[in-house]
């Protein structure tokens, strides 16, 4: 009985497979193109007194390169107290300034007139959270590749009564790419005021490297920028419904202009 069902089950599906070769008959599906979009990128830290606004243009999916650049716009920065800060196009779409004065609780507009079109954007500096104390610890995880691999966890004192957004990024010392892909974001809802403990799970270290740990303490728009990006990343095209990260942009732009702090440390791993 079973040997029957299976038998017939493999018939049916040879012969649709046989169906399916034999079909020579070409579908073509007329798609349109979708119109480019602008894309403006730009932050302020409280570490590099330069600031670099980038203006680009999305590509059509069917032309597939290097996204345009936009050249010839006018980009300012503002804040609250009515400092305007007017940048230069030093490269083709990059903007740059070293005139912003970065200051914290401080609310900031960028302002971007590109051909006719407006963009407008704002962001707030937020408090800086200082880097409590890092250490390190064996990391059975890894020993399977490494007889002697170390977890590096880092650890901060949350202020209380306030929300706090924070971006994470653990790398070896001369190793600066794994840093920038680091893609941990997180938040002090349920451990606001409190001192946390953040390990630092996806890469074990060396006896004898030295590890730099990087907290950004966020605004609440570059948070959210980060937090709906990283899945876009890591999930790629084949993710289940992709969209856009949510953007603090007017004129439907895509990217944000957001603002963070950072607090660095490092430690040596020491042989046992």
């Amino acid at each position: 009985m079973n040997f029957q069902l299976s038998y017939k089950t493999l018939s049916a599906a040879l012969g649709l497979v046989l169906l399916l070769a034999s079909c020579e008959d070409i579908i073509e599906v007329d798609l349109d193109s979708i119109p480019p979009k602008t894309v403006i990128e730009g932050t302020l830290n409280d570490l590099d007194p330069r600031v670099q606004i980038k203006l680009s243009t999305t590509s059509d999916y069917f032309k597939p390169g290097k996204n345009p650049t936009i050249s010839e716009a006018m980009v300012s920065i503002s804040d609250e107290h009515g400092t305007i800060t007017s940048f230069e196009e030093t490269d083709p779409g990059i903007y740059t300034s070293s005139s912003v004065q970065v200051i914290a609780n401080t609310t900031y507009t960028l302002e971007v007139l590109a051909g006719e079109e407006y963009y407008e954007a704002v962001c707030t500096m937020p408090e800086k959270v200082e880097i409590d104390s890092i250490s390190y610890e064996a990391a059975p995880l890894y020993m399977e590749f490494e007889e002697d691999a170390f977890q590096v966890t880092c650890y901060l004192q949350d202020p209380g009564n306030i929300d706090n957004y924070y971006r994470r990024k653990v790398y070896a010392k001369g190793d600066q790419d794994s840093g920038d892909r680091s893609k941990i974001v997180f938040n002090d809802d349920f451990v606001d005021g409190n001192l946390i403990s953040v390990p630092w799970d996806p890469e074990g270290f060396l006896a004898l490297d030295t590890v730099v740990v990087e907290l950004q303490t966020l605004d609440l728009v570059s948070y959210d920028y980060y937090r709906t990006l990283f899945p876009i990343l890591e999930g790629g095209l084949g993710s289940p419904n992709p969209a856009n990260p949510e953007s603090n942009l007017s004129n439907d732009a895509l990217g944000y202009f957001g603002a963070f702090t950072v607090s660095r440390d490092t430690i040596v791993i020491q042989t046992q």
